[in-house]
């Protein structure tokens, strides 16, 4: 008998270290997935129209001996950076990555250097949302015998969907443009507690701190692009720049239907980035031409709406705006469904005035049950503000279905897949938007004396090809 419950207890207690292990395992798992995820978010702005990827290296006595993210669009993949720096202590490790590696052109580089350096298992924080592109390196890396855990699929638990969900916020970007075929879009402003953007005489500055200003600095950073409309153009000349000390500048966009904007205004200043005015067709063609004059470039729409708008800049390969506009033209981007966050800086103070202007026009409600609710809500103090954020849309399913172009043509046999209603010649240069003509990345191209210089986008340069040996500079290109 003393036998027998002697064996019991023996093995009850390896039971009990095999669950303790396993545990201590899936939490180291996780732990190194949310690095994956922390490190890819250190280039976010600069890898547009691509993913932020990061990657982990982690040996069996549970050591990090490499890691890298993607610097850049074109630079090298994360996977490589990560296992060159851990060199030969790859062998028998594991990889931890954010997102499963892909190319839109099937480039496999990133599963090759994984599978040469001896990784034996692979930890993917979330499938590539991109329907081409979904579990082809997942087959890829299990068919050379490595093994691959799926967060969600292969590793479920409520911590699982903690990670998984750091995976999906760090390329909520990309994920929105997959499912909606639209940019993700921030709405940002800065208010005071009794919910004023300015002062009854329009005077705004400063509502908020300078920690909060560096924030949106930040922000700016982050996105393709910022939006503002021209009421905030005459009432506050903005400059719209990040001013962060280098690094990526966003494309400025201002929305005018009557393009009744000031010849004089930072905006037209293209010396650090682009500026883009998007108006109603057949508006002010003088001031047109004295825009174009100026290097900023105009685009014309039928009827200007926000939803119009952002699906002709999903075209042309942007992932993120930022909006940063009155409380007009909010409304009519809320009221369009193209606005997916909101970040709020509420400022400790009290303006009054009852015609001071709000962050938000009218929407049409007239009952508080109306009123639309933020989803994952957060605060954040910063200084002596209070920073609230939150979504006004669902984050969409993980596993976003694009339809192929055989879908498409069976829908509907009249339009032409992915057809746009305005123009074509802006599209990218394939059906995912890796990259346009029109993407917001400069290029430098040798003059005839063989000096570099530099063009705001492929598209500026293509346009002048024709006339290169004219006295014509970048900063003097009109797209029409």
């Amino acid at each position: 008998m003393a036998l027998s419950f002697a064996v019991v207890a023996s093995s009850s207690s390896i039971m009990c270290k095999a669950i303790n292990a396993n545990n201590h395992s899936h939490l180291q798992d996780l732990s190194y997935i949310k690095r994956a995820a922390l490190i890819s978010d250190k280039s976010a702005g600069f890898t547009s129209p691509h993913p932020n990827f990061g990657c982990v290296i982690v040996t069996p006595s549970v050591e990090v001996v490499g890691e890298g993210y993607l610097y850049a669009q074109g630079t090298k993949p994360a996977e490589v950076l990560a296992v060159e720096a851990a060199g030969e202590r790859c062998r028998g490790a594991t990889a931890y990555v954010n997102m499963e590696p892909g190319d839109c052109h099937g480039d496999d580089t990133a599963v090759s250097a994984l599978v040469q350096a001896g990784i034996t298992r692979a930890v993917i924080g979330m499938r590539h949302p991109l329907q081409h592109l979904r579990g082809n390196a997942i087959r890829a890396l299990r068919s050379q015998g490595l093994q691959v855990d799926v967060l969600g699929e292969d590793m479920q638990s409520k911590l699982v969907e903690e990670a998984r969900k750091a995976c999906l916020l760090v390329n909520l970007p990309f994920v929105h443009r997959a499912a909606s075929r639209v940019p993700f879009s921030v709405l940002k402003y800065a208010m005071t507690l009794d919910g004023k953007i300015a002062a009854s005489s329009g005077h705004a500055a400063w509502i908020s701190s300078k920690l909060s200003r560096n924030r949106v600095f930040e922000l700016r950073g982050r996105s393709d692009a910022i939006i503002v409309g021209g009421n905030t153009v005459r009432r506050d000349n903005p400059r719209l720049t990040a001013r962060h000390g280098g690094g990526h500048m966003p494309i400025r966009i201002v929305l005018s239907q009557s393009l009744d904007l000031p010849e004089e205004a930072n905006l037209w200043d293209l010396s650090d980035v682009s500026t883009v005015v998007v108006t109603q067709r057949g508006a002010r063609r003088g001031f047109q031409r004295y825009l174009a004059s100026k290097g900023v470039e105009v685009v014309e729409f039928d009827i200007l709406n926000p939803r119009d708008v952002m699906e002709y800049f999903h075209d042309r390969g942007y992932l993120s705006i930022l909006w940063e506009c009155g409380g007009t033209l909010a409304a009519s981007a809320i009221s369009s469904g193209v606005i997916h966050k909101v970040f709020a800086f509420v400022a400790p103070k009290i303006i009054g005035g009852k015609n001071a202007p709000s962050p938000v026009g009218e929407l049409g409600m007239v009952e508080m049950s109306q009123a639309l609710d933020l989803i994952d809500v957060c605060f954040e103090q910063i200084g002596p503000d209070m920073l609230i954020s939150g979504f006004l849309q669902p984050i969409p399913d993980l596993t976003p279905t694009i339809p192929s172009e055989d879908e498409t043509f069976a829908i509907d046999p009249t339009v032409a897949p992915f057809e746009t209603s305005i123009i074509f010649f802006y599209k990218t240069w394939d059906l995912y938007g890796a990259f346009s003509n029109f993407s917001p990345h400069p290029i430098q191209m040798p003059d005839e004396d063989g000096n570099y210089v530099t063009w705001f986008s492929v598209e500026h340069y293509y346009q002048v090809l024709p006339i290169i040996g004219s006295s014509i500079t970048p900063n003097h290109v009109y797209i029409h």
